[in-house]
């Protein structure tokens, strides 16, 4: 047999048909900072100090799962603890936190909504193009009418919008971009790239069989904002930024980049691959248990 996801005859005539991406860290909120600073908010009230390094980990995750994680992270487990007489960290916790955080980051996300530089560019070339614009979040719907609002305001509106409370099972699982290609009309996944700045946002893509792109600069995968990115020496900046690409190539990207203004250039390189009848690599993904 020929290579994997090569044709026998002939060149394809596919091509990318739409673009789904993801929103803190991807196209609003350089460094995907209100995430982090909501659920250090929170936690804080509740008696507990939270690294930003700790709630990073998670980052991508729907907002309840990123709760759960984070609060049997071991270190974190321990603090909670200790600041409840002992008591470990249960799921009725994790609950209790993301009520409140639900309203934090309701403020905080509109507060950090401004779209990252490129974001409008992009869309504007996509739209020349006649590729479609869908989005996907570990946000609630509550939190995304606000952060849509504000990037409304500004230019940006995507074609749709799917959130982590909308589908049964968010991030990693394929679902959320299954429901934006129903909604768009779009098919199949190897006709649709995902840009994410998260692992599991990047793993979402996957599982459903789309190329992906991991944005290494204006992300958690850095995790600074504008200005402490655009302070730093030349050669910090760069160390940082490869550090970070090192960990979404890992995580499977297909390509990497700094950030979203990247993307068309992406687009020309996957329709080169897909008229060569390459196809994205498929991964597996196992639903949690029932």
């Amino acid at each position: 047999m020929g290579g994997i996801g090569k044709r026998a005859f002939g060149r394809s005539n596919m091509q990318v048909k739409a673009v789904i991406f993801d929103w803190a860290g991807t196209l609003v909120d350089f460094g995907s900072l209100a995430p982090v600073l909501s659920l250090q908010k929170v936690f804080e009230q509740a008696g507990v100090t939270v690294a930003a390094e700790d709630v990073r980990a998670y980052m991508g995750l729907g907002k309840l799962d990123h709760i759960r994680n984070l609060g049997m992270r071991e270190k974190v487990a321990r603090a909670w603890a200790d600041a409840h007489g002992g008591a470990g960290f249960e799921d009725a916790d994790a609950v209790a936190l993301f009520e409140a955080y639900r309203s934090v980051n309701r403020r905080v996300a509109s507060e950090r909504g401004k779209l990252i530089g490129g974001a409008l560019k992009t869309s504007g070339a996509l739209r020349e193009r006649g590729i479609l614009i869908g989005t996907t979040t570990g946000y609630s719907r509550d939190i995304m009418e606000h952060v849509t609002a504000v990037a409304r305001a500004q230019g940006f509106e995507a074609d749709t919008v799917v959130c982590a409370d909308d589908v049964p099972e968010s991030r990693p699982s394929p679902l959320a971009v299954y429901q934006v290609l129903v909604t768009l009309g779009v098919y199949p996944a190897s006709s649709v790239v995902k840009v994410d700045d998260t692992v599991p946002g990047l793993m979402e893509g996957k599982a459903a069989g789309c190329w992906t792109v991991g944005i290494g600069e204006t992300g958690n995968a850095l995790g600074l904002d504008e200005e402490a990115f655009a302070a730093l020496p030349a050669r910090e900046r760069l160390d940082l930024a490869n550090m970070a690409a090192k960990r979404l190539t890992d995580a499977g990207a297909d390509y990497v980049v700094g950030s979203g203004a990247d993307i068309p250039a992406i687009i020309d390189d996957i329709n080169e691959r897909l008229a060569d009848g390459e196809r994205p690599e498929l991964t597996e993904y196992e639903p949690a248990a029932a």
